[in-house]
């Protein structure tokens, strides 16, 4: 036996370095220096260091010797990596010696083991593969996979890692379409058993033997929300009834095609400013022609709308707008100079609904924002001078009041009574913080008038009409 094989465990040795080491030894044999790979840190190098080799008599192997120690944390390798070639020659003549013939053989059966030991890493068939296949790699398309062809007798090019990704997306939509289909299965099953009378669900009871017909309906055919805090909708909560309060926000699921018919009703719950706004940026059509709006508003208590989409928005279907009611007298008398406008200062609060006349300022302040419907009479006494008057009603806009309707009218002449200055029209207040409402009064006479004095005839009433 050759000494190839007197101890031959491994055919390949890993150091790691530390910055000072230079020698590294190899207990497997080799038959020549050249035979031994070098690499550091997965990179064969063939320069910067030198190989010993110890005689085979003396336990084979050898040391490698750097030049500079390798860096500290690198990894060496030391592998052996025999070159086919022949160790002896024999022409027809000569007689082979014994020890030639066996260290050919041991080179041999070394380089067959080495063989052995890589064909062990790569692909191949398993013994149980009994169709002809065969494993010649197809042309290069760079960025493909490998697969079997579609008879399994080749391999092919298959799809990129894009298609593949993208594949993959396409498997977790459906698996999410068919978790979804599970549980709307589940609850189509909770609904059918809810068709029972002990579940007091709808119901269509027909005895054709007694030409009895009993039918009920069950209530709970509009589940409630309680949103104290804002939150986001789910399109399988459509048909809920949500109460809006605290201040809170509603956000509507993305408008698409896949969701026409989902609604929601929604109302203020507690008389806070709360709203409703949509995702990605969809828009709410209000039904009565008002403009498009990403925000809609609910400011008073009591405001109720229903939102639906129809596939590429949501439309807001307003239910009921509620107050505010605010209805005031002017009773006494009071002066208006001339040569000026005066505010009317009122001395009576017939209504107000929800505790927003400020007298301070002689005029409703904290409106929500709104369409608000206004009816205005003041009682002013004639003369036989015929005098032209003003009826200005000035909005607040959080920073400055502001003429925002008017009406003109020019009096008769007389005596013993009066005339009756109207102002009637429709005010728009805006989401502006501190929004409000007065009236002032203007007139030409170069004397003092007395308006009011009468307990009917000078009154203003305001009522929110709409969002």
């Amino acid at each position: 036996m050759g000494a190839v094989f007197a101890n031959q465990i491994r055919a390949a040795i890993a150091f790691v370095g530390d910055g000072a080491r230079e020698t590294f030894p190899f207990d497997f044999d080799v038959f020549d220096a050249g035979d031994v790979r070098v690499s550091i840190d997965g990179s064969e190098t063939e320069t910067g260091f030198h190989i010993a080799l110890t005689p085979a008599d003396q336990g084979g192997g050898g040391v490698v010797r750097f030049e500079t120690p390798p860096a500290n944390g690198s990894t060496i390798s030391l592998a052996r990596q025999l070159h086919l070639r022949r160790l002896s020659a024999f022409d027809a003549m000569s007689i082979p010696r014994g020890d030639a013939l066996e260290r050919d053989l041991d080179f041999m059966t070394a380089a067959l083991g080495d063989v052995d030991r890589a064909l062990s890493g790569t692909l191949r068939f398993g013994p149980d593969q009994d169709a002809p296949a065969s494993a010649e790699l197809p042309v290069i398309e760079p960025g493909r996979a490998l697969i079997w062809d579609s008879d399994g007798s080749g391999l092919a090019n298959g799809p990129t890692g894009d298609e593949i990704a993208q594949a993959s997306t396409k498997a977790s939509q459906a698996q999410d379409a068919a978790n979804r289909a599970e549980a709307a299965e589940s609850r189509s099953e909770i609904a059918a058993a809810s068709f029972e009378r002990s579940n007091a669900s709808a119901m269509l009871n027909l005895d054709f033997r007694s030409g009895d017909l009993l039918a009920w309906e069950d209530e709970r055919r509009m589940p409630v929300i309680d949103a104290p805090v804002s939150r986001i909708m789910d399109i399988r909560e459509t048909g809920s009834l949500v109460r809006l309060s605290s201040g809170a926000q509603l956000t509507l699921p993305v408008a698409s095609l896949a969701r026409n018919g989902v609604r929601y009703r929604v109302f203020n719950g507690d008389g806070t400013m709360v709203d409703i706004t949509t995702a990605a940026g969809n828009v709410i059509r209000p039904i009565h022609g008002g403009a498009e709006v990403t925000v809609y508003p609910l400011p008073t208590r009591g405001d109720m709308v229903d939102l639906i989409c129809d596939g590429t928005c949501w439309f807001a279907a307003p239910i009921h707008e509620s107050g505010p009611v605010i209805k005031l007298s002017r009773v006494a008398s009071q002066s208006i100079p001339a040569g000026g406008a005066f505010l009317i200062e009122w001395d009576q609060v017939i209504e107000d609904s929800h505790g927003l006349y400020d007298s301070g300022v002689h005029g409703v302040t904290g409106l929500p924002p709104g369409f608000y419907h206004v009816d205005i009479a003041v009682r002013f006494p004639i003369t036989d001078q015929s005098v032209s008057t003003t009826l200005s009603l000035e909005r607040f806009d959080g920073t400055d009041w502001s003429s925002h309707l008017q009406s003109n009218d020019i009096t008769a002449m007389g005596s013993g009574a009066s005339h009756s200055l109207r102002l009637n029209g429709i005010a728009r207040i805006g989401t502006t913080p501190g929004t409000g409402l007065r009236l002032r009064l203007w007139h030409s006479d170069s004397e003092t008038r007395e308006i009011g004095d009468h307990d009917l005839l000078t009154w203003c009433h305001i009522h929110r009409i709409g969002g």
